[in-house]
Protein backbone atom coordinates (compact mmCIF):
# COMPACT_ATOMS: atom_id res chain seq x y z
CA UNK A 1 0.00 0.00 0.00
CA UNK A 2 2.52 2.21 1.12
CA UNK A 3 4.57 1.53 -2.20
CA UNK A 4 1.17 2.85 -4.25
CA UNK A 5 0.70 5.84 -1.79
CA UNK A 6 4.43 6.97 -3.12
CA UNK A 7 4.08 6.25 -6.65
CA UNK A 8 0.89 8.11 -6.75
CA UNK A 9 2.38 11.51 -5.06
CA UNK A 10 5.15 11.05 -7.50
CA UNK A 11 3.42 11.33 -10.27
CA UNK A 12 1.40 14.34 -8.67
CA UNK A 13 4.32 15.75 -7.98
CA UNK A 14 5.23 14.94 -11.68
CA UNK A 15 2.03 16.81 -12.53
CA UNK A 16 2.10 20.28 -10.92
CA UNK A 17 6.08 20.23 -12.12
CA UNK A 18 5.21 20.11 -15.82
CA UNK A 19 2.20 22.13 -15.03
CA UNK A 20 4.43 25.17 -13.98
CA UNK A 21 6.77 24.39 -16.93
CA UNK A 22 3.95 24.65 -19.62
CA UNK A 23 2.83 28.04 -17.88
CA UNK A 24 6.03 29.36 -17.98
CA UNK A 25 5.96 30.96 -21.51
CA UNK A 26 4.54 33.55 -23.91
CA UNK A 27 2.76 33.74 -27.95
CA UNK A 28 3.67 36.49 -30.18
CA UNK A 29 1.97 36.67 -33.62
CA UNK A 30 4.91 37.85 -35.71
CA UNK A 31 4.47 39.32 -38.99
CA UNK A 32 7.84 39.28 -40.28
CA UNK A 33 10.43 36.57 -40.69
CA UNK A 34 13.77 37.10 -38.26
CA UNK A 35 16.18 35.36 -37.21
CA UNK A 36 17.16 34.24 -33.36
CA UNK A 37 20.53 33.22 -33.01
CA UNK A 38 21.48 31.54 -36.34
CA UNK A 39 18.01 30.31 -36.99
CA UNK A 40 15.94 31.81 -39.56
CA UNK A 41 12.24 31.58 -38.91
CA UNK A 42 9.47 32.44 -40.92
CA UNK A 43 6.79 34.80 -39.93
CA UNK A 44 3.98 33.59 -37.84
CA UNK A 45 2.78 32.04 -34.30
CA UNK A 46 5.09 31.01 -31.70
CA UNK A 47 5.85 30.04 -28.22
CA UNK A 48 8.69 31.26 -26.60
CA UNK A 49 9.72 29.85 -23.16
CA UNK A 50 12.73 28.96 -21.13
CA UNK A 51 12.89 25.00 -19.71
CA UNK A 52 16.08 26.12 -18.33
CA UNK A 53 17.56 28.68 -16.40
CA UNK A 54 19.09 31.66 -19.28
CA UNK A 55 17.95 29.80 -21.81
CA UNK A 56 14.95 30.59 -24.20
CA UNK A 57 13.69 28.51 -27.06
CA UNK A 58 11.56 30.06 -29.75
CA UNK A 59 9.15 27.84 -31.12
CA UNK A 60 6.83 27.95 -34.05
CA UNK A 61 2.99 26.95 -33.80
CA UNK A 62 3.46 23.63 -36.19
CA UNK A 63 7.12 22.64 -34.94
CA UNK A 64 8.46 22.97 -38.30
CA UNK A 65 11.06 25.72 -36.28
CA UNK A 66 12.93 25.43 -33.31
CA UNK A 67 15.46 27.60 -32.08
CA UNK A 68 16.81 26.89 -29.07
CA UNK A 69 20.06 29.09 -27.30
CA UNK A 70 21.76 30.10 -24.26
CA UNK A 71 20.84 33.83 -22.82
CA UNK A 72 21.76 35.82 -20.14
CA UNK A 73 19.34 37.69 -18.16
CA UNK A 74 17.92 40.90 -19.36
CA UNK A 75 19.12 44.33 -17.21
CA UNK A 76 15.84 45.79 -19.05
CA UNK A 77 13.08 46.25 -17.30
CA UNK A 78 9.64 44.03 -18.84
CA UNK A 79 7.38 47.62 -18.27
CA UNK A 80 3.66 46.78 -18.48
CA UNK A 81 3.26 43.78 -20.73
CA UNK A 82 5.08 41.49 -22.49
CA UNK A 83 7.01 42.29 -25.66
CA UNK A 84 9.97 40.80 -28.16
CA UNK A 85 12.05 42.98 -28.90
CA UNK A 86 13.71 42.75 -32.78
CA UNK A 87 16.61 45.01 -33.84
CA UNK A 88 16.43 45.71 -37.84
CA UNK A 89 19.24 46.20 -40.48
CA UNK A 90 17.79 46.83 -43.72
CA UNK A 91 15.41 44.11 -44.19
CA UNK A 92 16.33 41.59 -41.81
CA UNK A 93 15.05 41.21 -38.40
CA UNK A 94 17.03 40.14 -35.27
CA UNK A 95 15.47 38.68 -32.16
CA UNK A 96 17.21 40.45 -29.54
CA UNK A 97 15.47 40.64 -26.30
CA UNK A 98 12.50 38.79 -24.18
CA UNK A 99 10.22 40.92 -21.95
CA UNK A 100 7.95 39.94 -19.67
CA UNK A 101 5.65 41.42 -16.56
CA UNK A 102 4.80 38.11 -15.35
CA UNK A 103 7.62 35.77 -16.09
CA UNK A 104 10.57 36.72 -14.58
CA UNK A 105 12.76 33.80 -16.16
CA UNK A 106 11.92 35.30 -19.56
CA UNK A 107 13.10 38.86 -19.15
CA UNK A 108 16.16 37.43 -21.66
CA UNK A 109 18.76 39.06 -23.77
CA UNK A 110 19.91 37.46 -27.07
CA UNK A 111 23.36 37.07 -28.27
CA UNK A 112 23.94 38.18 -31.49
CA UNK A 113 24.69 35.21 -33.62
CA UNK A 114 27.04 34.89 -37.21
CA UNK A 115 24.48 36.02 -39.44
CA UNK A 116 23.08 39.68 -37.57
CA UNK A 117 27.15 40.50 -36.57
CA UNK A 118 27.45 40.57 -40.83
CA UNK A 119 24.04 42.50 -41.52
CA UNK A 120 25.20 45.06 -38.87
CA UNK A 121 28.22 45.33 -39.83
CA UNK A 122 27.47 45.89 -43.71
CA UNK A 123 24.88 48.21 -42.54
CA UNK A 124 27.31 50.35 -40.46
CA UNK A 125 29.61 50.19 -43.86
CA UNK A 126 26.69 51.17 -45.74
CA UNK A 127 25.78 53.43 -43.25
CA UNK A 128 22.39 52.87 -43.39
CA UNK A 129 21.44 51.25 -39.81
CA UNK A 130 19.53 53.71 -37.61
CA UNK A 131 19.50 51.96 -34.84
CA UNK A 132 15.76 50.51 -35.57
CA UNK A 133 14.11 48.38 -32.99
CA UNK A 134 10.69 46.76 -33.31
CA UNK A 135 8.80 45.52 -30.52
CA UNK A 136 6.17 42.75 -31.08
CA UNK A 137 3.64 42.25 -28.41
CA UNK A 138 3.37 39.26 -26.64
CA UNK A 139 0.73 37.53 -24.10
Amino acid sequence: MNRISAIGLLTIASLATCTGAIAQQLKANIPFGFTVGNTWMPAGEYTISSPLRQVVQVRSADLAKIATIVSPQSSNEPGSGSKLVFDKYGDQYFLRRVLSSSIASLNLDIPQGKAEKTARSRSLEAKVHNGEETMVAAK
